[in-house]
């Protein structure tokens, strides 16, 4: 090699370590795309060829391919943690296109200097389109920073070839690159500047993770609705520094043990996970939908008054009353019981509104189902409440 100096064994193996790490994590499905380590790996075994030479022209052919590759897999990885569409055939094309010319500039024109450039350049053309289309998912501080750090690999790419291809006299030998200034710059600038690519990926990578396990802590698995714990942070998300004005609503279903009974628990599960889309769509963009229960939802609609409310709900409890439920394989009609109560400001927490809205739909229930029951909390008589321990409401007016 003719180099003795520590530098050159630094970037392949540093990518050899940052490679098996994000296997490891791939293997714990901390995340699904693979092409992480497939990327740092080829990094890795590119460096390696391209310093320790085992025949020159081979050497620049195969770098050449490794590094295209890493190109391929870093922006793969980066779509698919953005959520962005893949585009496999156009880049796939591209790849095909810059391994052509690749095999002419070495085999044929026999040019270091060329392969260099097409190198860096193509490896900045593919991992940049993603780069591009990753930009504009990019909301969270670490997923701007993992897009930021690509950018900067990107840029370093660049320059590095437009300096070396037009500012400077490199020779054009391929049995020179190993001890060349080109060689050096890329093992410095991989060093100091490019390795924040790969901490900046575990960064986001990690963010991700976390917050799809606080996701999943915060969803009902059935129907994707949130749970009580993932209702109540929502609604502690809300810009008001009070609990905010609005209605809740309780939905059970009725007889749903004799559904269960008489068609199995598969079938009651599609019926629960039917009657989640129907409040989705009626609700969801106005307000807050949640499994609590084996059959019982949860509504929260903000700002809305009372009566609205209530009417709101009775237009739900029809259309579900009329619905044809034969597609999750039950004959014959379903109904639903609500209760509903308002937010106040005297509430503290939106337990209480639901503690309300819950003696309403007992209402509901005895008094024969199928109806909204609705307790006005204004008329309610509260009882002296100690915040570390709400105590139950009154009886109020009840109205079905």
């Amino acid at each position: 090699m003719g180099t003795s100096n520590i530098i050159v064994y630094v970037p392949p193996t540093l990518f050899c370590i940052v490679a098996l790490a994000f296997l490891l994590l791939w293997q714990m499905k901390i995340f699904s795309a693979w092409q992480w380590s497939a990327g740092f790996a080829q990094t890795a075994l590119g460096f390696v060829l391209s310093t320790f030479s085992i025949e020159p022209v081979f050497d620049a052919f195969s770098s050449g391919l490794v590094f295209i590759g890493a190109a391929y897999c870093y922006g793969s990885a980066l779509l698919a943690h953005f959520g962005v569409q893949q585009m496999h055939r156009e880049r796939g094309l591209f790849v095909l296109a810059y391994t052509l010319v690749l095999a002419y500039l070495v085999f044929i024109e026999q040019s270091l200097v060329y392969q260099l450039f097409l190198t860096d350049m193509g490896f900045a053309a593919l991992l940049g389109l993603a780069v591009c289309m990753a930009a504009r998912k990019a909301s969270r501080p670490v997923d701007i920073a993992l897009v930021v750090a690509s950018a900067v690999v990107v840029l370093d790419s660049v320059s590095r070839a437009t300096f070396f291809t037009f500012f400077t006299a490199s020779s054009d030998n391929f049995a020179d690159f190993a001890n060349s200034a080109y060689n050096l710059a890329v093992h410095v600038s991989t060093i100091t500047v490019c390795m924040i690519f790969p901490f900046t990926a575990l960064g986001a990578i990690a963010s991700a993770a976390i917050e799809r396990h606080r996701e999943d802590a915060e969803r009902d698995p059935l129907t994707g609705l949130l749970n009580r714990r993932g209702l109540e942070h929502a609604v502690a998300k809300l810009p008001r520094s009070e609990l905010p004005s609005g209605a809740i609503m309780v939905c059970d279903i009725d007889h749903f043990k004799r559904i269960n009974d008489n068609y199995g628990h598969a079938v009651g599960d599609k019926v629960i996970a039917a009657l989640a889309q129907d409040l989705q769509r009626a609700f969801g963009g106005s307000g807050y939908v949640a499994r609590v229960g084996g059959e019982e939802f949860i509504v929260f609609v903000p700002s809305v008054t009372l009566q609205d409310a209530s009417t709101l709900a009775n237009a739900v409890r029809i259309s579900i009353g009329e619905r044809n439920w034969a597609e999750t394989g039950v004959i014959g009609g379903i109904t639903v019981s609500i209760g509903l109560s308002e937010v106040i400001p005297e509430d503290h927490a939106l337990e209480h509104a639901f503690l309300r809205a819950d003696s309403a739909l007992y209402k509901a229930k005895t008094g024969g189902r199928n109806a909204v029951a609705v307790l006005d909390a204004r008329t309610t008589a509260i009882q002296p409440q100690n915040d570390a321990q709400p105590q139950q409401m009154q009886p109020g007016r009840l109205t079905a």
